[in-house]
């Protein structure tokens, strides 16, 4: 492998809408990485976080000898919950956004809400996914991770476990695209018993297990009996309160308690699987104080990631808390890497931030100019709504920008080496 001159890791999210058929994956895997090859020479690991549907299937999975159960997938747009009415959404959408030009707190993300694939999906369809990943990497001489990705809340798709079979474990709510759902993981909630199968309980769910403890066997063993690398942790998975520290609950003895048990568990269970977790768009001192993180619990992290993500970040924020996780990560016995995340399109909304949110857009890169190649990897959604990858343009334009701060930092390595 020669010399990493890039970002350490690129971090790409898919999901399965690139496929024009979910049990040929070879060809559009082939294609994946045939566009994205610029970003791959630098010689860094590249970690595929697939997106399979909201991590509900990872919560749901019986267990070898379940394959061919089937599962709802992240195929729709603008996913609006079990109950919404399309019709009446899309007409309201349109009526404010785009006949009334609303330009109100990211009209985009609310609409249309509809369907992009018809195609139906198992277990076995996804093996078959992650393979072809492994197979075409290898061929290419890649250091790939694979990923799954397991998200806390009601978006993107329905959730058999969440909604149906324990919704006492996710009784927080979120504004997913200007629709409040409810449906957001509490990992210190306690479970109702439940004598379904699972992969880590053959022989159900004891009542008053914790939802975080059920979580961290359930993963691993998911991670165990599909040969991926790693989980990760979505919209600040464990922490309730999307977005913003007044969203936050009381940050009780209790609650910290909970949390620093469901990282442990977790770290635990997963043994030296990876762990990558997605945080609140807002500094270290903020998890801290107003979400009930605790700084032991960075280090159960392979990798933080930075949330830049045009449609939520508040700007002046990006740099504070690039800052601040470098701080925590350096403190930590076993410092996570930190990720920078940029952005271009949406996997499950239709908006495109290098269009509707230009602004954010370059000031990523500029933050990345300046500051970027500290942090340990570069991730970015690699598909939008449409199953189409980053247009080239945009793409070109941001990774200039991330050549560039990596230019500058081995330009300065090299005038201190002579020194």
């Amino acid at each position: 492998m020669p010399p990493v001159s890039g970002p350490r890791q690129i971090v790409l999210w898919l999901t399965p809408k690139i496929f024009r058929d979910l049990r040929t994956p070879g060809p559009r895997v082939r294609e994946f990485f045939d566009h994205y090859a610029d970003c791959f020479r630098g010689g860094g690991k590249v970690v595929v976080n697939f997106c399979t549907g909201n991590g509900d299937h990872v919560l749901s999975w019986a267990g070898p000898g379940s394959e061919d159960d089937t599962f709802e997938w992240a195929r729709f747009n603008s996913y609006g919950g079990t109950d919404a009415d399309p019709h009446a959404h899309n007409l309201d959408w349109l009526t404010r956004v785009r006949e009334g030009g609303e330009r109100s707190y990211n009209p985009y993300c609310a609409g249309p809400m509809v369907i992009m694939s018809e195609q139906v999906m198992d277990y076995d369809v996804l093996k078959g996914i992650y393979a072809a990943f492994r197979t075409e990497a290898a061929a290419r001489g890649l250091d790939l991770a694979l990923l799954e990705y397991l998200e806390p809340g009601p978006e993107f798709c329905p959730s058999l476990w969440k909604d149906e079979l324990h919704p006492e474990a996710a009784p927080g709510s979120a504004d997913a695209g200007g629709t409040i759902a409810r449906g957001v993981i509490d990992v210190c909630a306690p479970l109702h018993g439940d004598g379904r199968r699972y992969a880590a309980f053959p022989s159900g769910i004891p009542a008053g297990t914790e939802t975080g403890a059920f979580v961290a066997r359930q993963t691993a063993a998911y991670v165990e009996d599909f040969g991926i690398d790693g989980i990760f942790l979505g919209n600040q998975f464990g922490l309730l309160g999307f977005w913003h520290p007044d969203n936050a609950p009381d940050p009780t003895p209790e609650r910290r308690a909970g949390i620093s048990r469901f990282f442990r568990r977790l770290r635990h269970e997963m043994g030296d699987r990876l762990i990558y977790w997605m945080d609140t768009y807002w500094p270290v001192p903020y998890e801290v104080e107003r979400w009930a993180m605790s700084p032991e619990n960075y280090a159960c992290l392979d990798a933080v990631m930075c949330c830049n993500f045009a449609v939520l970040v508040d700007k002046n924020q990006i740099l504070p808390n690039l800052e601040s996780k470098l701080a925590v990560a350096a403190e930590a016995p076993r410092p996570p890497a930190v990720l920078f995340s940029t952005d271009f399109v949406d996997p499950w909304y239709a908006y495109r931030a290098h269009l509707d949110h230009r602004e954010i857009f370059e000031f990523q890169q500029r933050i990345y100019r300046e500051h970027g190649s500290r942090a340990q990897g570069l991730s970015f959604f690699a598909n939008d709504t449409f199953g189409h990858f980053v247009p080239h343009a945009p793409l070109a334009q941001t990774w200039a920008a991330v050549t560039e701060g990596h230019s500058r930092d081995t330009a300065t390595d090299t005038a201190v080496s002579v020194a």
